[in-house]
C-alpha cells in the first residue's frame, strides 16, 4: 500500500516444483520445502481472492502454472482503507488461519498483511469502525473520518486486539501497512493537530501552545527559532510512529515470540524518517529480525520516467535502514490492477531497478482486487517467473552493499526547511520536489547514491543545507560539491560562502542564454550554447563575481543580442581541499543535450577527484546504480530509460578492471573485453545492445 493509495506464494525449491506435478494441490509433502531466508519474489493477495474457498482454490491452481515463481504469499486483511470493526477483523483472522494452514500444507511460506492499523483515508465508512475516538486532524482543524490519532489510547487498545487475533492465525510473518504515517490521509494532508497531540508537544518543548498558536509559531520569528521548533515537531512525529509499532510488536510477540514483523513505508520526510528507531520498535525487547517494504507511486505506463523516480524513492528509504536488516521487498503496485494500464514489461523492469537502488527482493501487488478469475493475469505471472533468475542474480551480486555515486544531500530533518519563508504546512512543498529534481543527474548516466556513506561528491539544492550541522557542511565542502544559487544563498547566510570562491552578482528573469567557455572541463564544447527559454519555462538565472584568484569560469551568460551578463557557472578548489561548482543557469533541468550532459559528467568527475565508480561515456539516457565490495569489485544495474534502442554504450570505470560480465533479464550472460589504457588507473567497456526500456546487470573484478 502506498501513501494515499494502494494494495505471496510459492512452492519453494526445485524439489517441490517437480513434485507439484504428481501430488494433488492439497497434499504436497512439507518435507520438500527449502525456505529462502531472503525472499526474492513475493505476492500480495487481495481479500476477494482468498475469502471464499472457491476463489482460494482457484488461486492455488493459478500459481501452480509456475510453481517456483514466488517465495512467499501475504494475505491482505482488508480491501478498503478505513479500519474495520473488531468483530469483523477477528472473524477474518479465524478464516485466515484455515487459509494459512492450507498454504503450509502445500509447503508455502505465508503471512498476513494488516492493511489498516490507523486507517488510510475515508472509504467504506458505513461499514468501517464507528468508534467515537479522535480522528487525525490537520492544522486547520479538519479531520479524516477514516483515520485515527495514534496519541489516543483507544486506537492503541484496538490495535493490540486485532494484532493479537492476527498472530493467533499462525502466520509466518505479519506486515504493518503504510497507513502508519502522519501525512496524506485524504482529504487532509499534515497531521495530527488534535488537542492531545498539541498538549503533548507543548510538554515536550516546555511551551504552551494551542493548535492555532503552534501553526503560527512554525512560520514566524527568527530563522533558527523556526527551524528548532519544526525539528522538535519532527521528533514528536517520530515518537508517535515508534509508539504505534512498539504497541503492535508487544501484542504480537506475546502470542508468537518467534514471528517476523515487517513495515511498509514510502518517503517519510514529514514523519522524520526515523527508520532505524522504528525497526528497533518492531524488533521488540529481544531484538527480533524485522523486514521492510519500501514503496512509492508508479502505477501506469503513462509516464515511464516514474519508474526511475520511484527507484530513487526506494533508494532513499533503504539508505535509512539498519545494516542488519536483510529482507527488503520493494513494493511493486499496479493499483487498480488493470493490465492495459501498466505492462508486464514495466512491472518486471521496475522490480529490477528497485533492487539496483537497494532492495533485496520484490513484493508484487499486481493481481485482481475483485472475486473474478485470474485468467488475464497469466501473462504477468509468466513474465515474473521468467525474470526471477535475473532478480536472484542481482540479489546475490548486490546484497546490502551501499550504492556509490553522487549524493543529492538530505537528512532526517530536511522537511524542517520546507517553505522556509512561508507557511510550513500549507499543503504545498518546495524542498522535497527540489531534492527530487537533482536526481536528473541519473538520467544522463551519472550514478547517484542515497546517503553520505556512498558519496564520492555531493549535490546541494535550495536551502536544504539549513538542515545540516556546521561540521557536516565542512565535511561536505572538504570533498566535492555541485550546488545551485539558492543553496549558495543559504550558505552565505551561515557566513560560509567563502568555500565557493564566488558571490552572486545579478539575477535575470528573461532572455538569457548560456555559452560554454574555453576550458579543459568543457572539452570540445567550447562556445557551444544552451537556451532554456525563460519565457516558456521560467526560472531565475544568476551571474557571479569571483572572490578568489582560483575561480574558473565555465560559462558566460548573454542575452539574445549577445550582450554579456556575467559568469553563469564557476569551479573552485577551496582551502578545505574541496572542489565546488556553482551553477546559476538551469542547474537541474534541460541538461539532456550532448554538450551540457558531457559538461556535467566532466564536472562530477572533477569534483569527485575522479572517484565516480562508473559513468556513461555515450550520449544516451541510461540510469546506472553502482555497488562495490571492500575489494573494489563492481556490480551495477543499467536501465535504458528511452524508447530508442542503443546498439552499444561505452562506460568509463574508476578502477582498472580486468574483465566484465554482462547479464540480461533472460539470463543470458556474456564476457566483455576491458579497455585499460597504459598508465591510466581506470578502464573502459563497451556493452552489447540495450533494448528500449531494457534493464541489465554489469559486474567486474579487479
Amino acid at each position: 500500500m502506498n501513501t494515499n493509495w494502494s494494495r505471496r506464494w510459492f512452492i519453494q525449491g526445485a524439489g517441490a516444483a517437480s513434485l507439484a506435478h504428481w501430488f494433488p494441490v492439497n497434499s504436497l509433502p512439507s518435507a520438500q520445502i527449502r525456505v529462502n531466508p531472503v525472499p526474492v519474489v513475493a505476492f500480495r493477495i487481495q481479500v476477494a481472492q482468498w475469502k471464499s474457498k472457491r476463489r482460494f482454490e482457484s488461486l492455488l491452481r493459478f500459481f501452480r502454472k509456475y510453481p517456483t515463481t514466488a517465495d512467499e504469499l501475504a494475505f491482505f486483511t482488508s480491501d478498503t482503507h478505513a479500519p474495520l470493526p473488531l468483530a469483523e477483523m477477528e472473524k477474518r483472522a479465524e478464516l485466515l488461519k484455515f487459509r494459512l494452514d492450507s498454504a503450509h500444507r502445500e509447503g508455502i511460506t505465508a503471512g498476513i498483511n494488516v492493511l489498516t492499523t490507523l486507517g488510510h483515508h475515508e472509504e467504506n465508512l458505513p461499514y468501517s469502525l464507528q468508534a467515537p475516538w479522535q480522528r487525525l486532524m490537520d492544522p486547520q482543524g479538519n479531520i479524516c473520518r477514516g483515520s485515527f490519532c495514534p496519541s489516543h489510547t483507544e486506537i492503541l487498545a484496538y490495535d493490540r486486539k486485532i494484532y493479537t487475533a492476527i498472530a493467533q492465525a499462525n502466520p509466518d510473518f505479519i506486515w504493518v501497512d503504510d497507513d502508519v504515517r502522519l501525512e496524506g490521509h485524504m482529504p487532509i494532508r499534515f497531521t495530527c493537530f488534535c488537542d492531545l497531540c498539541v498538549s503533548n508537544f507543548s510538554r515536550q518543548v516546555g511551551l504552551q501552545f494551542t493548535r492555532h498558536t503552534l501553526v503560527v509559531a512554525f512560520d514566524t520569528g527568527p530563522l533558527e527559532q523556526r527551524l528548532r521548533l519544526r525539528r522538535e515537531w519532527l521528533n514528536h512525529n517520530r515518537g508517535l510512529i515508534h509508539n504505534v509499532l512498539r504497541n503492535v510488536a508487544g501484542a504480537v510477540y506475546k502470542v508468537k515470540p518467534e514471528i517476523t514483523l515487517g513495515f511498509m513505508t514510502g518517503d517519510r520526510f514529514y514523519e522524520g524518517y526515523d527508520f532505524k528507531s522504528w525497526a528497533k520498535a518492531l524488533g521488540g525487547p529481544d531484538c527480533r529480525p524485522v523486514r521492510w517494504r519500501p514503496g512509492g507511486g508508479f502505477y501506469t505506463d503513462e509516464c515511464l520516467v516514474g519508474l526511475a523516480e520511484k527507484a530513487h524513492d526506494i533508494g532513499r528509504q533503504v539508505s535509512q535502514l539498519p545494516k542488519s536488516l536483510k529482507v527488503i521487498e520493494c513494493e511493486i503496485e499496479n493499483f487498480p490492477y488493470q493490465l492495459l494500464r501498466k505492462s508486464a514489461t514495466a512491472t518486471v523492469n521496475e522490480a529490477a531497478a528497485h533492487m539496483g537502488a537497494g532492495s533485496t527482493g520484490a513484493a508484487f501487488n499486481v493481481l485482481s482486487q475483485r472475486p473474478d478469475p485470474l485468467e488475464e493475469y497469466g501473462a504477468m505471472l509468466r513474465r515474473i517467473h521468467q525474470a526471477k533468475g535475473f532478480y536472484q542474480s542481482i540479489q546475490k551480486k548486490l546484497g546490502r552493499a551501499i550504492p556509490v555515486g553522487i549524493w543529492p544531500a538530505w537528512n532526517q530533518d530536511i522537511f524542517s526547511v520546507n517553505n522556509l519563508e512561508g507557511s510550513w504546512l500549507d499543503g504545498n512543498e518546495d524542498i522535497i520536489p527540489l531534492l527530487k529534481r537533482t536526481y536528473v543527474l541519473g538520467e544522463i548516466g551519472i550514478p547517484v547514491c542515497y546517503g553520505p556513506q556512498g558519496a564520492v561528491a555531493t549535490v546541494l539544492a535550495g536551502p536544504s543545507l539549513f538542515a545540516f550541522r556546521r561540521d557536516d557542511l565542512q565535511r561536505i565542502f572538504s570533498k566535492g560539491v555541485l550546488m545551485d544559487v539558492p543553496a549558495w544563498e543559504a550558505l552565505d547566510k551561515l557566513g560560509l560562502a567563502g568555500w565557493t570562491g564566488v558571490r552572486v552578482r545579478s539575477k535575470y528573469n528573461h532572455d538569457t542564454i548560456e555559452i560554454f567557455t574555453e576550458h579543459p572541463l568543457n572539452g570540445r564544447f567550447a562556445n557551444w550554447s544552451r537556451d532554456c527559454r525563460q519565457s516558456f519555462w521560467p526560472e531565475v538565472v544568476y551571474s557571479f563575481e569571483s572572490q578568489s584568484s582560483g575561480v574558473v569560469e565555465l560559462s558566460r551568460l548573454v542575452d539574445y543580442a549577445g550582450n554579456d551578463r556575467g559568469c553563469g557557472l564557476s569551479a573552485y578548489e577551496n582551502e578545505l581541499g574541496g572542489r565546488v561548482v556553482v551553477a546559476g543557469y538551469y542547474p537541474w533541468s534541460q541538461i539532456h543535450n550532448l554538450a551540457k550532459s558531457s559538461q556535467v559528467k566532466a564536472l562530477c568527475s572533477w569534483i569527485s577527484h575522479d572517484h565516480v565508480p562508473v559513468c556513461l561515456e555515450s550520449f544516451a539516457r541510461v540510469h546506472i546504480w553502482v555497488r562495490q565490495d571492500a575489494l573494489g569489485n563492481l556490480a551495477c544495474v543499467l536501465l535504458n530509460a528511452s524508447l530508442d534502442t542503443q546498439e552499444s554504450v561505452r562506460l568509463s570505470c574508476g578502477n582498472p578492471y580486468k574483465r566484465f560480465t554482462w547479464l540480461n533479464m533472460n539470463g543470458q550472460s556474456s564476457s566483455l573485453e576491458s579497455e585499460t589504457p597504459s598508465g591510466v588507473h581506470k578502464s573502459y567497456v563497451r556493452t552489447p545492445r540495450l533494448d528500449a526500456w531494457g534493464i541489465y546487470m554489469l559486474s567486474a573484478v579487479l
